[in-house]
């Protein structure tokens, strides 16, 4: 999969894609940010990838301790936790990437009410950073009513939507 990610300060763009691709673009977009300089990522999904994220950095470069010191990473496990770190990231140039933003949407312990008005706030904060920085949030394709609904939400508040499908797999011919 050779897809590269282009994103610009100013926008926020929403990538949709089945794992792993998800991961693996995301994984290339945050060595090649941090190859030029600070990034920020919030990871919903527990989903960052730290060796992987290193062996594209050491292809590019021997400076590998010092380019992985410019990523900043916060992790949310629940919406409530996710909510609150967008809120107090502050407004400046350093690209941002929110890792799975909608798996912390999933717990149906939390009342679907609680978990649109969070996700309303989410979006209202993501466009707030998203003013002066570039902004990336990815996604998986929609599993369930609620997810397609959430994600329908996130879509309709991007700039740009990246919807990525995987290839079916070719099915082999029968020898008899």
């Amino acid at each position: 999969m050779n897809v590269a990610l282009d994103i610009h300060p100013g926008h926020l763009y929403l990538l949709i894609a089945p794992y792993p691709a998800v991961d693996r673009l995301c994984d290339s977009l945050i060595a090649r940010l941090a190859l030029a300089g600070p990034v920020r990522v919030l990871d919903g999904g527990n989903r960052f990838n730290a060796h992987q994220i290193a062996r594209s950095i050491r292809r590019q470069s021997f400076q590998l301790e010092a380019i992985l010191k410019r990523i900043a990473i916060s992790r949310a496990f629940t919406c409530y936790q996710m909510g609150a770190l967008l809120a107090e990231q502050q407004v400046n140039q350093l690209p941002l990437l929110v890792l799975h933003l909608l798996s912390t949407f999933h717990d149906e312990n939390v009342p679907i009410s609680d978990r649109v008005r969070l996700l309303q706030l989410c979006i209202a904060d993501l466009k707030r950073l998203a003013a002066r920085s570039s902004v990336l949030v990815s996604a998986t394709p929609a599993t369930t009513p609620d997810g397609a609904t959430f994600l329908d939400r996130l879509s309709a508040a991007s700039e740009q939507n990246w919807r990525l499908e995987m290839p079916a797999e070719p099915i082999q011919p029968r020898l008899f």
